[in-house]
């Protein structure tokens, strides 16, 4: 089995939760990105990818989409990579705080990120985020698509149920600090609602 990683640079806050190789032991596992670092084995433009048709049996792009200048080129270039039989997962933000890696340009409805990858047979897009005022269903924190070019319902099933049945792990990745920083944002917030005012940012 052939992965491929599509910034796969792992920042020094995340070398822990980044690091995917050991979900694929037994794979032949090539992490690449924009700027070298932990976690790349190839620094490369996603955009124009060094690899021929069809090299890679997994591809996976995971919360990078928004640094791409052009996400559809990126699109494009999984698409080809990827081998008839191969399976995509791509993941990006909706809901999310600015974030330069080295710079920050979109965000994905899951419509949005689903309609780069229009050409693949069998797509699961899903949603991830705290339940709070359905937020998951309206304004979701992560919107994942996996996909594959040949169809091959039974295996979207499958990961659809893994998923389910795997709710509870998922949830349990949030640091308790960063648990309490957003209870005291969320109260300051509704301090802040009692002088509402709007203000100006420049870029």
């Amino acid at each position: 089995m052939t992965v491929l990683e599509i910034g796969s640079r792992q920042a020094k806050n995340q070398r822990r939760m980044a690091d995917l190789r050991s979900l694929f032991p037994a794979a032949k596992y090539l992490g690449t990105d924009m700027i070298d670092g932990p976690g790349v084995d190839q620094v490369a433009d996603a955009e124009k990818l060094p690899f021929a048709d069809g090299s890679f049996d997994l591809v996976l792009c995971l919360e990078t989409f928004e640094h791409a200048k052009r996400p559809w080129l990126v699109a494009a270039e999984i698409e080809r990579v990827v081998s008839d039989k191969g399976i995509i997962i791509v993941s990006s933000q909706q809901n999310f705080p600015l974030h330069k890696h080295p710079a920050d340009y979109f965000r994905y409805t899951p419509f949005g990120l689903s309609s780069f990858f229009e050409h693949f047979k069998s797509k699961l897009v899903f949603t991830i985020s705290p339940p709070f005022e359905d937020e998951v269903k309206a304004n979701p924190q992560h919107v994942v698509v996996a996909a594959t070019k040949m169809e091959n319902k039974k295996l979207m099933a499958a990961v659809k149920q893994d998923l389910i049945k795997n709710k509870s792990t998922i949830s349990v990745h949030k640091p308790y600090r960063h648990r309490l920083f957003d209870l005291i944002k969320f109260f300051k917030r509704g301090l802040a609602e009692i002088q509402y005012r709007q203000e100006i940012e420049f870029f």
